[in-house]
């Protein structure tokens, strides 16, 4: 497809690469000419200097030849304007980048006039991803799919526990009588999706999918299922600060938000009034521990620098909070300071670019009734989890035992849910119409359920 993004700048680009990488046509618009000379130098992408939100410049750009515009410039001003005006030249599909919380509460109004197939909120959507993670504290990173009726969830595997003693993964569930799917496992920097002989060892991550109560109840056989986190200090007072702070607020978790400038404090400090804000920096830990930084549950370092957030981040851990949090946009520090006492890492545009493939994917299918729902990507990229919807008509996959399938590589049928039920599926078990079905992928590109199979 051919595809126009207004905003080159660090989410403009990750995007670029990732719908680059799929073979996608990209135009990038931004009004800074460095800008567009250095994505020009680094991708296979056509650059254009001008104004993303005007009419002309979009029309010489040649926007109306786009199948989609994608507008993540720096305002959301700038981002609906273009998505206006792209419409107006006869583009069907845009999406735009909408931060500010006023209009991420009341955009649905103006939807149709600015031709809005889709807005993204990266700040927010981090701030989620955050939330579920401190629901359940010991994983690094939690997803949900089928309307939250699957998770799936990453655990590092500590010295000494139950699945470390030359378990095979066949061997999983009766031993723990739990239905829940290893989908894959990252082994010093190798990503595997496991067949029933593989055999955990300490120090793998494992991603495990199933119903939220098996999730849950794995988690508590095996050790892992941490306490309840009841309070959370939160370094920054920024947009993901705040989306998160109310989130926590109104699940009853007590929140104190530690941030440098005295005017963003006070006007968090109005628009969270049942939160404890605290103006101070986040570098000085002696602040940090005056205010029981060693009884907090847990600490999410979200400031706008990605050193301190790691410094602080750290610092945390090694002052034994049990669960540590840190935002970070530059993917190449984030690689460099994973480990132990640094494991769980957000990345907003991380997240927002897979929201944005998962759509560029649904347009892209053939079926648009049995098109990607729902699109995860785990282990830096390397593995991705697709949801789709399986429809009518899908020959050769629908009522066929799963160990009949004729399946590509390195793909692994994670689960199923059907009538509102999540099933870890066996060989005997098969797809029937109106499954909600979670594919696991490596290596391989999904638009639609059918391409899972070999003769796709």
């Amino acid at each position: 497809m051919q595809i126009t993004i207004v905003g080159g700048g660090k989410l403009g680009e990750s995007v670029a690469r990732q719908l680059q990488a799929e073979g996608h046509e990209i135009t990038v618009v931004d009004k800074e000419e460095d800008v567009i000379s250095q994505l020009s130098n680094t991708l296979d992408v056509i650059g254009y200097v001008g104004n993303g939100a005007s009419y002309s410049v979009l029309r010489s750009a040649g926007v109306e030849n786009s199948d989609l515009l994608i507008a993540l410039a720096e305002t959301d001003e700038v981002n609906m304007l273009a998505c206006l005006a792209a419409h107006k030249l006869g583009v069907e599909h845009t999406i735009a980048r909408v931060r500010d919380p006023e209009y991420d509460d009341h955009l649905y109004v103006l939807r149709e006039d600015l031709g809005l197939s889709m807005t993204v909120n990266p700040e927010k959507a981090a701030a989620e991803e955050i939330a579920r993670i401190l629901r359940l504290p010991s994983a690094t990173h939690v997803e949900l799919f089928a309307g939250g009726r699957v998770e799936l969830i990453s655990i590092r595997l500590p010295s000494g526990n139950i699945l470390c003693d030359g378990l095979k993964l066949s061997e999983f569930s009766q031993k723990l009588d739990v239905t829940a799917l290893v989908c894959a496992v990252e082994r010093n920097g190798e990503i595997v999706i496991p067949g029933g002989d593989f055999v955990p060892l300490a120090g793998d991550l494992l991603y495990l999918a199933g119903s939220p109560k098996e999730i849950e109840t794995i988690l508590k056989r095996i050790g892992l299922l941490a306490h309840r986190v009841e309070n959370v200090i939160i370094a920054g007072g920024g947009r993901v600060s705040y989306y998160l702070a109310e989130e926590l607020l109104r699940k009853g978790v007590k929140v104190k938000i530690v941030e440098r400038d005295v005017e963003v404090a006070e006007e968090l400090a109005e628009k969270l009034p049942r939160a404890v804000i605290l103006q101070g920096d986040a570098a000085d830990y002696e602040l940090l521990s005056e205010e029981g930084l060693n009884r907090t549950d847990a600490f999410v370092a979200l400031t706008g620098l990605d050193e301190g957030n790691i410094l602080s981040a750290i610092y945390a851990g090694k002052h034994n909070v049990p669960k540590v949090i840190a935002k970070i946009n530059n993917e190449n520090i984030a690689s460099l300071v994973k480990d132990e006492s640094l494991e769980t890492i957000i990345s907003p545009k991380v997240v927002t670019g897979n929201d944005i493939c998962r759509y560029v994917r649904a347009m892209a299918a053939r079926s648009p009734e049995g098109n990607v729902l729902s699109l995860y990507k785990l282990a830096d990229g390397r593995v991705e989890v697709s949801e789709f919807r399986a429809v009518a008509g899908m020959d050769g996959l629908l009522g066929i035992p799963l160990r009949d399938l004729k399946l590509k590589k390195n793909i692994l049928i994670g689960c199923l849910v059907r009538d509102g039920q999540a099933i870890v599926p066996h060989g005997v078990d098969e797809i029937r119409e109106g499954d909600f079905v979670l594919v696991v992928s490596r290596e391989t590109i999904l638009n639609e359920l059918s391409d899972i199979l070999e003769d796709r």
